[in-house]
């Protein structure tokens, strides 16, 4: 009985992939290094939980920038954003950017700014109501989590959410960002 359950969640945890197509020959995709997921940033616009439309290249140049694909659906996204929030605390101040990327879609978008605002968590979120981010900056499952440098090099990207990876994040964001200053 168990294996059936597995076979099913995994069944379900794929489905959002069946709505992915791959980029066509002349759209840049995150494939291919830095000169391109420039690009693709510079192509992608996403409505923030107002409404306004942010390019996600504006992030690029102020520091590094987590970049986490999640939904309200999604158990181990909801997992993993309490410690998001913590990181976004404790190292925002010196310069890490975290945008998180929803991906409920234009029926549940109404939902995303409640449930941030329910539970406290502050950084900003996009939201990609066609799937177009989630598509060409290739994030497979829910969650993804993309770390870039300040010149928009990918660092560290993960799929799915283990307790702990927060401090292998942690690890990696420290060294680049400017030393703490003494009080």
């Amino acid at each position: 009985m168990r294996s059936a359950a597995a076979i099913v969640l995994a069944a379900v945890s794929l489905l959002p992939l069946a709505t992915l197509r791959p980029a066509a020959a002349d759209e840049p995709s995150a494939e291919g290094g830095g000169a391109s997921l420039r690009a693709v940033l510079a192509a992608l616009r996403l409505p923030d939980l107002d409404g306004e439309e942010v390019g996600l290249s504006s992030y690029l140049g102020r520091g590094p920038l987590l970049l986490d694909f999640w939904a309200t659906w999604c158990k181990p996204c909801l997992a993993a954003m309490p410690e998001l929030q913590q990181l976004y605390e404790d190292l925002g101040p010196r310069g890490l950017q975290i945008v998180g990327i929803n991906e409920d879609g234009p029926r549940n978008a109404s939902k995303v700014k409640p449930f941030m605002r329910t539970h406290g968590y502050e950084f900003p979120v996009l939201l990609d109501l066609n799937r177009e981010a989630q598509r060409r900056l290739q994030a497979l499952a829910l969650p993804t989590t993309m770390l870039l440098d300040a010149d928009g090099v990918v660092v560290h990207n993960s799929f799915g959410y283990r307790p702990g990876e927060i401090d292998k994040l942690r690890a990696l964001i420290e060294p680049m960002l400017p030393e703490e200053k003494d009080e």
